[in-house]
């Protein structure tokens, strides 16, 4: 992961940005989706790159509590679920970096399933902005269970309109 670095944009209005865009993706979302989408806890953004007055790169945390409804016969999350959070994890993050950012759009995911997170356990979604053009976001992230092993592996590319 990048090194963190101070921003020029103050931490309130990071958290301002990534709190509004949750809730713009849960007012809008499917109901299949709005179960895991709803339990995202941030966590910390801690700021990665900037270019003049504006953030370009930021590690956003998230906590996760895996419901019996997010898991499949072996009780673990299931793939849909994984994916899902990934992607609303890193619509959010791209939206604290890309400041006015809108209509985010995941272009690319590719998800690695490398160990289970069980029913009723607390996981840890780290989602890394790498960069932000004026229209694309590169992104990785995992998903850590309760003893910090990685579970889920992702790089995702997003595109939106400014």
């Amino acid at each position: 992961m990048s090194t963190v670095i101070e921003s020029p944009v103050p931490v309130v209005e990071l958290e301002r940005r990534a709190t509004a865009y949750q809730q713009e993706i849960l007012s809008a979302n499917v109901r299949l989706t709005k179960g895991p989408t709803s339990r995202l806890q941030l966590q910390t953004i801690k700021p990665t790159g900037v270019k003049g007055d504006r953030l370009t790169g930021a590690l956003v945390t998230f906590s996760f509590t895996a419901e019996p409804s997010d898991c499949n016969s072996w009780g673990s999350i299931h793939g849909g679920c994984v994916f899902t959070i990934f992607n609303v994890a890193g619509k959010i993050a791209t939206a604290v970096v890309a400041s006015g950012a809108r209509n985010i759009v995941s272009s690319d995911l590719t998800t690695n399933y490398l160990a289970p997170v069980m029913a009723g356990s607390i996981a840890t979604v780290e989602v890394e902005c790498l960069r932000t053009t004026k229209a694309i976001g590169f992104l990785r992230s995992t998903i850590r269970d309760v003893k910090g092993t990685v579970c889920y592996i992702c790089v995702q590319n997003v595109s939106f309109e400014m």
